[in-house]
């Protein structure tokens, strides 16, 4: 009985690190697909290593994207002084949450364009 008892707690451990493991690093939404983390999603369909660096500098030297970092660190630093009060505005701090995810949402927007017109470019070449 001990071994018994033994043997299907292993075989339960290792089914649940199976599990863990088993969809390698990527999550699953609730559509059921899954998606890398970070902004390797946006490069994946690149097919060379010399495309994949042609995109990470351009991603690095455009000048949107470049505003839109700037952007993000003064909001965390507007956000971090708000909060440092001995009693924060929660009014100031939800609109300085708007503004951080819109800037979010305009750099994601110059991303998806830069991606397009690469693949684009890059169907053209083929």
């Amino acid at each position: 009985m001990k071994k018994f008892l033994l043997v299907s707690m292993m075989a339960l451990g290792l089914g649940t690190v199976a599990m863990a493991k088993g969809n390698n690093g990527h999550r699953m939404s609730a559509d059921g697909m899954g998606h890398n983390n970070g902004g390797k999603m946006m490069m994946s369909q690149c097919q060379t290593n010399e495309e994949k660096a042609m995109m990470r500098e351009k991603m690095r030297t455009n000048p949107k994207l470049q505003e839109g970092r700037i952007k993000l660190q003064e909001n965390k630093v507007a956000m971090m002084k708000e909060m440092a009060k001995e009693n924060p505005n929660f009014t100031n701090i939800e609109k300085i949450n708007k503004d951080r995810a819109n800037i979010q949402a305009e750099m994601k927007t110059e991303q998806m364009k830069m991606r397009y017109e690469m693949l684009k470019t890059n169907k053209t070449t083929n």
